[in-house]
């Protein structure tokens, strides 16, 4: 019998003894624990009677003992690697892995790096892995180190391999397997063994897989797809015959006649799973069970695993009972008086002894008769009472009881009923006293941790004893009404605060607002009136310590019925009968979607009214198409009449085609009418007029759809509107910007178009509407923030969480104002940019859905951070989370609940728009930051979006990136754009590169939900900053087959050059000239002699018959003759032209200062605000043009050498201060500025915007032109100045250091 032991002992446990013998070059060295346990076994295991044939034909057997168990003694080791299972519940046996205290491996068993004919790549992957074990001094730092060996082979694997060679490739990932029998004795049975010899058989003869031992060495392939993976092994060995032969049986074995290489054949996603199991059992699942973030995010953890996790973390698991008592040893099992004086009776747990050596109370047991002992010294009055009161109740219940038996319930109904009553009624009294004598008794208790609702606002209440301390007991937050445990009834009692008693409500479990403990949430309904009366109480008990907050005390009564009952509701069963005119009240509307039931599937009659006004002029238009008329009314004090009622059809018709408005109206049915007054009153009553005879004539359901400035005061105006449902369109504030002269036929053309387009709009509205589960007349004028709004609450409710909605964009947290530092929006958005001269081609890609992709992948991107962006885990429930009053969450976590309903908020119109394609949910999509950010949001809350914020971060980080590996230079990038040097000479091939790269960006998961659009590509670009740039723009009919190097070299192509320059504003105006002019060439010279060379080979290519390839040497070579070109040039073409610019400059500057003076004061002419040309005009115009010309790092000495001969004219040395280029603009960005029209969102510079230094405040889309808001903008800028005011104040004060 062979058996094997293993036992673990202390390292310095004594282990070798060295005997020396009397021979001095000889040792005995023995190992005394092996020894001892082997004398141990000897003597207690050895077997006596073991027989031992020594005669055959006699059959006779020899008996000796027999002991077959010997120990050994391994180590001691510095570290033992054991693998898990992938699968729950399943222990791997004899696999490990064990280290020498030098780092040496001892001993490895059970691995696949010892096994033959394993994959190699697994092989190596270990080989690699197992010394990284002993990185790091913890397990974080040991399992990173490791985690790197395992990405540096799964990128192996994602790249294909490309940066090895084939046949390292093929090691890489070959299996082998050696046949015990021959091919003909396995029959039909599959296995990749078997499907590479039969293939080895097909191309190199029956005759080599007669034998068996044949040794099969096989790669799987991916085709065909669908079959298993048995019938895709691929022999190695067709890879080492000729090409024509392995394509040909390749193409055969695979069944596809697309290309057969190496690297497309191969099952890569096989491979990934094969190596990804062995990284999931040394790695992943190890790690996770040592409470560790996944090192390899690459590398998913099984669906057991998470769960296993989060059991072994939680910390509201259910405790055993037996973890509540401790094991007493034997010798203790006596019971000393200290020890009974610890043990309390179970009716003397209120009780406070008052010496801890005090005799415990002795038990009684009374008799019948009532007869009681005396009373034992010590005792405390108030248990004696207790028992009295009690026994008393007792006696008293038996006497009732025996009393009542003797009245017949079925005779005497009334008599029984009437004792029974006295009967409550006494034990009511009883036990109302017994109470009153309880809570005298507390005042004598010393301890306050046992008072009767002690609870209640006591943070760090003193250890309880006896019952209680089995039980933890939250803390009690105030607002709440506190359980307080009487245990003279053992009952737990409900004591309301006298707060409360005002406003009674019901206790509900809902999610607070950034996390905070909910231990005992009310929730009060009352009515707006009573709400409006009792407002001051409600203010009152934000001071009382046991309220913690109120909150949702801002929702709107509008908002809230929309969010509960949507577009379609259904009155209840107990209400119908009630007649409509008496009301119903929200909790009897039952919301319906509209799948359910349809919402204005029929046409609706409405009637269009338009207004706009100027300095007293105005124009009104009233479109009825129930009665086919259109009213003009003009109002204009001057009395020129401009427009006729052919002119308004004219323009209407017009309108209608442009639309494609399939309804057109008829010409004839359709009456045109115009009016003219001096004042708007007068139009006014015509208006009412006309309206009030729609209302006589039309009857039905009617629609009014105003598109004003100011609804309200049309409708004061305009009195009839109250008896009309009334929908608002957005009014454009260019439409009242009227023109001097012809502002009448101006107005009524805008007015007709606006007719035109209003039924459209309204069945617009109505799709909407049903998407939304909005009524039609409830949309706010901004309906995208307003969706939104709506969407998110009705969300928030589902998952039983408490709205923060408020009106001035601060989150409602029940009415305290101690996060108010984290209430501000400013966020540093990322700029990157990278000033040069790129020569190449460049394009400007426009980033869409940045922040949909963010908030979808937000886990994935915590993942790969280590769970340090986001805090807690995302999929966590909320209400397991603890909460701790001092420290506090952090943002990310406190954020987390919100955060997760928002994405499966966005993950729903994600679906919508992608199945369905849905333009609304699209819609909400594209402007999902806008919405975050947007102070006008009812549940704007800038911890949210900042969060957010932090993760677009991450993402953006992750894009560049992705860009750079994948060889594209980053000029400039933000979160809206992102310029690239795609480092192609020509269009095409720059336009190629592009495509391939959206493309393969496309088929990342990280960036599944990004979009990348191609905006503008630039021949040659010159980059300071994005409001300093010039370049040669590509133009769009620019083709693949028409780039500009197709002219001949003679031949001038017509380019456009872009100069944008802000820094050229702070030169005088006739040097400004000079300076862009001088700019451009720089720009363009190189370019046309790049273009000029390209054309001339282009020509000698087509002299040829054959088409040389062009090699990397061959773009090298070119790169460097256009250097040494913009060199030539520079010393001589621009250092002369800047020379003599620089001459006149210097001397005619005076009069050119003197007439630029006398222009401006005559014409009142004002500088833009900021704008000085201080200093010498020559000396900033050679800064300013060195400074540009010095982006080109390839000519940066020619540069400076020819800056220091422009300084030595006019006599300023080199390395002067005065001789220093410095951006001569401030910058201010304004973030997030909304186009109240068209919801265009864009970040403003308001130092160095050229529209807003022309005071053109307007919105940058060409179709809208929109004027923004200066009172919102103004009110953003004084958030911006507070928020910084209240940082500068909250900010540690340093200590200076004294000298």
């Amino acid at each position: 019998m062979d058996m094997s032991c293993a036992r673990a002992q202390d390292g310095c446990f004594p282990e070798n003894f060295t005997f020396k013998t009397k021979d001095p070059k000889k040792k005995l060295t023995i190992s005394y624990p092996c020894v001892m346990l082997n004398v141990d076994v000897a003597r207690n295991n050895t077997n006596e009677q073991y027989q031992t044939l020594t005669d055959p034909v006699n059959k006779t057997y020899a008996t000796h003992s027999e002991c077959s168990i010997e120990f050994e003694v391994d180590g001691p080791y510095k570290a033992m690697i054991l693998p898990a299972s992938k699968e729950e519940g399943i222990l791997i046996k004899k696999r490990y892995a064990v280290f020498n205290d030098d780092g040496t491996l001892a001993e490895l068993k059970g691995f696949e790096i010892k096994r033959r004919g394993e994959l190699k790549l697994i092989k190596v992957f270990q080989a690699e892995l197992f010394d990284k074990f002993l990185d790091g001094s913890t397990l974080e730092e040991c399992y990173s180190a490791v985690a790197a060996v395992a990405n540096r082979w799964l990128d192996l694997l994602d790249n294909q391999g490309k940066d090895i060679a084939d046949s390292e490739l093929l090691d890489y990932i070959s299996e082998s397997s050696t046949m015990s029998k021959s091919l003909s004795e396995y029959g039909e049975q599959k296995s990749c063994a078997v499907t590479t010899a039969r293939r080895l058989a097909d191309f190199l003869g029956d005759s080599m897989v007669k034998d068996k031992g044949l040794r099969c060495q096989y790669i799987v392939a991916c085709e065909p797809r669908g079959t298993p993976v048995s019938e895709r092994a691929v022999p190695v060995a067709i890879f080492e015959t000729d090409a024509e032969i392995m394509k040909f049986y390749l193409r055969k074995w695979c069944k596809t006649s697309s290309d057969v290489g190496i690297r497309s054949i191969i099952d890569w996603s096989y491979y990934k799973q094969r190596l990804g199991s062995a990284i999931q059992k040394i790695v992943t699942i190890p790690a996770a069970m040592q409470k560790v973030a996944n090192p390899v995010p690459r590398v998913v953890h099984p669906d057991w695993l998470h769960r296993k996790v989060r059991e072994k973390e939680d910390k509201f698991r259910q405790r055993k009972l037996v973890d509540i008592f401790t094991l007493r040893s034997r010798n203790d099992a006596t019971i000393t008086n200290h020890d009974e004086a610890d043990v309390k009776d179970l009716e003397d747990f209120q009780i406070k002894s008052s010496s801890i050596n005090r005799h415990r109370p002795i038990v009684r047991c009374y008799d019948v008769n009532d007869k009681r002992p005396a009373k034992k010294t010590g005792q405390l009055n108030s248990a004696e009472q207790q028992t009295d009161s009690v026994h008393e109740l007792s006696s008293q219940s038996q006497h009732n009881t025996s009393y009542v038996e003797n009245i017949d319930r079925n005779v005497d109904y009334q008599g029984w009923l009437e004792l029974k009553k006295r009967k409550w009624k006494d034990i009511l009294d009883r036990r109302k006293k017994q109470r009153l004598s309880n809570s005298r008794t507390s005042h004598h208790i010393t301890n306050a941790s046992e008072l009767l609702g002690g609870l209640t606002n006591h943070k760090g209440a003193q250890r309880r004893t006896g019952v209680g301390s089995y039980f933890t007991t939250h803390e009690v937050a105030p607002n709440t009404m506190p359980l307080a445990d009487n245990t003279a009834t053992s009952k737990f009692t409900l004591w309301p605060t006298p707060a409360m008693e005002n406003f009674p409500g019901r206790h509900v479990n809902k999610t607070l607002p950034h996390g905070r403990p909910s231990y005992n949430l009310v929730e009060v309904i009352i009515n707006e009136d009573k709400f409006r009366k009792e407002s001051k109480k409600l203010a009152a008990l934000l001071a009382d310590p046991e309220v913690e907050g109120i909150y949702q005390s801002k929702v709107p009564l509008e908002f809230n019925a929309v969010i509960q009952i949507g577009c379609v509701c259904k009155v209840d069963k107990t209400a119908k009968k009630r007649n409509a005119q008496d009301g119903w009240t929200l909790s009897e509307l039952h919301m319906k979607t509209t799948t359910e039931c349809s919402y204005l599937e029929q046409s609706i009659s409405f009637f269009y009214v338009y207004h706009s006004t100027s300095e007293g002029r105005a124009i009104y238009v009233i479109y009825m198409p129930a009665l086919g008329t259109v009213s003009v009314v003009v109002v204009n004090p001057y009395q020129n009449k401009d427009i006729t009622p052919s002119f308004l059809e004219r323009q209407f018709r017009e309108a209608c085609q442009a639309l494609s408005n399939e309804a057109l109206p008829p010409r004839n049915n359709i009456v045109f009418k115009v009016d003219y007054v001096g004042h708007v009153k007068d139009a006014e009553k015509i208006l009412q007029g006309t309206i009030s005879e729609l209302r006589d004539k039309h009857h039905g359901p009617t629609l009014a759809v105003i598109e004003c400035p100011n609804a309200h005061l049309m409708k004061s105006g305009v009195s009839v509107l109250d008896d009309f449902p009334c929908v608002s369109i957005p009014s454009n504030a260019r439409d009242s910007q009227y023109q001097v002269l012809g502002w009448q036929q101006a107005a009524a053309k805008i007015g007709m178009q606006r007719s035109a387009a209003s039924s459209q709009w309204l069945n617009e509205r109505i799709s909407l509407s049903r998407y939304a589960h909005v009524p039609l007349g409830n949309f706010e004028l901004d309906w995208l923030i307003f969706t939104a709004d709506v969407f998110f609450s009705r969300a928030l409710r589902d998952q039983q969480q408490v709205l923060w909605i408020s009106d001035d964009g601060v989150p409602d947290l029940g009415g305290h104002r101690e996060e108010s530092t984290c209430f501000a929006d400013e966020v540093q958005q990322p700029v990157l940019t990278y000033p040069g001269a790129y020569r190449k081609v460049s394009v400007e890609l426009k980033i869409h859905h940045l922040a949909v992709n963010a908030l979808l992948k937000s886990n994935q991107i915590n993942e790969m951070e280590g769970g340090v962006l986001l805090g807690f885990d995302q999929d966590m429930n909320s209400s397991t989370t603890l909460y701790d009053d001092q420290s506090g969450f952090d943002e990310a976590t406190s954020s987390a609940s919100g955060l997760r309903v928002l994405k499966q908020l966005i993950q729903r119109c994600l679906a919508d728009a992608v199945t369905s394609g849905n333009v609304f949910a699209d819609a909400i999509l594209q402007h999902l930051y806008r919405w975050l950010c947007s102070p006008q949001s009812k549940l704007h809350d800038p911890a949210l979006h900042r969060i957010l914020h932090k993760v677009m971060q991450k993402v953006f980080a992750l894009l560049l990136a992705e860009l750079r590996k994948l060889g594209a230079t980053i000029i400039f990038a933000n979160f809206s754009k992102v310029i690239i040097d795609t480092g192609k000479f020509e269009l095409s091939a720059a336009k190629a590169y592009c495509d391939s790269l959206l493309k393969t960006l496309q088929n990342r998961e990280l960036f599944e939900w990004l979009e990348l659009e191609p905006l503008q590509f630039w021949h040659s670009l010159l980059f300071m900053d994005q409001y300093n740039y010039g370049g040669i723009p590509a133009r769009p009919d620019d083709s693949s087959h028409n780039d500009l190097h197709h002219h001949s070299p003679t031949e001038e192509p017509k380019v456009d050059i872009v100069s944008s320059w802000n820094i050229a504003e702070y030169l005088p105006k006739k040097i400004q000239d000079h300076f862009v002019l001088i700019v451009s060439e720089f720009m363009f010279i190189p370019w046309d002699y790049a273009q000029k060379q390209a054309a001339t080979r282009e020509a000698l290519r087509d002299g040829n018959s054959c088409t040389p390839s062009i090699t990397v040497v061959a773009a090298e070579n070119f790169e460097s003759h256009m250097v040494e070109y913009i060199k030539g040039q520079i010393g001589t073409h621009f250092t002369d032209k800047l020379l003599g610019i620089v001459r006149d400059t210097v001397l005619h500057m005076k009069g050119i200062n003197k007439s630029e003076n006398v222009q401006q004061n005559s014409l009142g002419i004002q500088q833009p605000a900021g704008i000085n040309h201080i200093g010498d005009p020559a000396l900033e115009f050679i800064k300013h043009v060195c400074a540009v010309m010095a982006l080109d790092q390839h000519v940066q000495h020619e540069v400076l050498v020819m800056r220091k001969n422009l300084l030595k004219y006019v006599r300023v040395r080199e390395f002067a201060p005065e001789a220093e280029f410095h951006d001569p603009c401030p910058s201010f960005i304004l973030p997030n500025v909304i186009c109240s029209y068209c919801n265009d969102c864009r970040d403003l510079d308001l130092c160095r915007d050229s529209a807003v230094l022309a005071e053109d405040w307007r919105c940058a889309v060409p179709q809208c032109g929109q004027p923004y808001d200066r009172e919102v903008m103004e009110n953003a800028l004084l958030q911006i100045v507070r928020q910084r005011e209240r940082l500068y104040h909250l900010q540690d004060l340093v200590q200076g250091r004294r000298v």
